[in-house]
């Protein structure tokens, strides 16, 4: 039997996302760092607030606009991050732009007026759908993903790892492009069926896992120890 306090398992969320997660078993070995954007609201005539990621719901600076409004998140790990602020959401069951924008339909009020928050250069499938069908929408992004200026000082760090956590694809692009060499047998996971399809097409197979669940460190054990 293997037992989880000897895996080396290693997450590579960036270091202030998800900052609610606590564990002691698993290292956090961040490969980007997300920063702050300014923005301005002229208008606070919001009816909907559509958060497209977790750093989203963090960066996003009028916490005050959320009070009775009708909220959704782009997957499980949106919903999570609002939940740790005591915000509950609409989440479609498949993280998807297309899933969200099934669920919004079914769920938007008479006169529906939307706030889209996302970081820089994210996904505007919501937001332009919402224009082509003339709904209002204002898109604000509040936070961006910067790189490393250079990866040779934790390189090392993954050379003996057991399992590597992917809770995005930028981490996954990063890893792949920056730190991986065939010598690294480590197992891979993601934590949505999009980071999964991201890390096949980077030409490498990964696992889902159930990044919020208690029993994280356990479930890496099994998948490994089923080898």
């Amino acid at each position: 039997m293997v037992w989880s306090y000897l895996m080396n398992i290693i997450d590579t969320r960036a270091e202030n996302a998800f900052g609610f997660i606590k564990r002691k078993s698993i290292e956090n070995i961040p490969l980007f760092k997300l920063e702050p954007i300014d923005y301005e609201l002229e208008s606070h005539n919001f009816t909907e607030i559509i958060f497209q990621s977790s750093p989203a719901v963090d960066f996003f600076k009028d916490h005050d606009l959320l009070t009775d409004k009708q909220i959704y998140s782009m997957g499980q790990a949106t919903s999570a991050t609002l939940q740790s602020k005591g915000l509950s959401s609409l989440n479609p069951q498949s993280p998807s732009s297309e899933s969200l924008i099934e669920l919004i339909n079914k769920s938007k009020g008479k006169h529906p007026n939307y706030l889209v928050v996302k970081g820089q250069k994210g996904l505007t499938k919501i937001s332009d759908y919402l224009r082509e069908i003339g709904v209002p929408v204002k898109e604000i992004e509040c936070y961006k993903r910067t790189k490393f200026e250079s990866y040779e000082n934790i390189k090392e760090n993954f050379y003996n790892a057991d399992a590597i956590i992917f809770p995005s694809n930028f981490a996954a692009e990063i890893y792949f492009q920056e730190i991986h060499n065939n010598e690294i047998k480590a197992v891979f996971f993601g934590i949505s069926q999009r980071i999964l399809k991201r890390i096949n097409s980077l030409g490498h197979e990964a696992h889902m896992i159930d990044y919020f669940s208690d029993d994280l460190e356990k479930s890496v054990n099994q998948t490994i120890s089923s080898f």
